[in-house]
């Protein structure tokens, strides 16, 4: 993700407000700046299909949700706060893309509103399991955390 990239992708995350929390090119520019993770998929031409942002444990970050994982994880974490993938490129498997970039050897934390049944059940398939909930401008958040993948690579 580049600063070129900013109007595009406060553009695509304003249109899934659905999904996640308003953005501006201020507060994107600060989430990036704590980010461990900020990636975009693009298909040419500046044609972004979307994108995922994560924040690493211990971040100067105010946010309810990355607080409640704050201090419900004892471990480290990644905490993932927003993927988006713009309307016209869904089913396409951008998020998988994205999600295959961001899996590491550390657990995955993430909320998804409860009313989200599109996302609940993408997040299901890929081992996702809800672990509470925590209720944040009239909205109940689901918290999931899937953790890592044993070590396919030891014989």
């Amino acid at each position: 993700m580049t600063h070129s990239d900013f109007d595009t992708i406060v553009h695509l995350n304003q249109n899934a407000l659905e999904g996640v929390g308003p953005l501006d090119n201020e507060s994107l520019s600060l989430l990036v700046k704590m980010a461990d993770q900020a990636l975009v998929v693009d298909h040419g031409d500046g044609d972004i299909a979307g994108f995922v942002i994560t924040v690493p444990p211990g971040a100067e970050y105010d946010s309810s949700r990355y607080r409640w994982f704050e201090d419900q994880l004892v471990d480290d974490y990644v905490y993932l706060d927003r993927i988006v993938v713009a309307e016209e490129h869904r089913r396409e498997g951008v998020a998988s893309t994205l999600y295959d970039e961001i899996e590491a050897d550390l657990p995955i934390a993430l909320e998804v509103y409860e009313t989200n049944d599109v996302s609940l059940a993408f997040h299901e398939s890929r081992g996702f399991e809800e672990i509470g909930a925590l209720d944040h401008n009239g909205k109940t958040n689901l918290m999931l955390v899937r953790e890592p993948e044993a070590d396919e690579s030891v014989a």
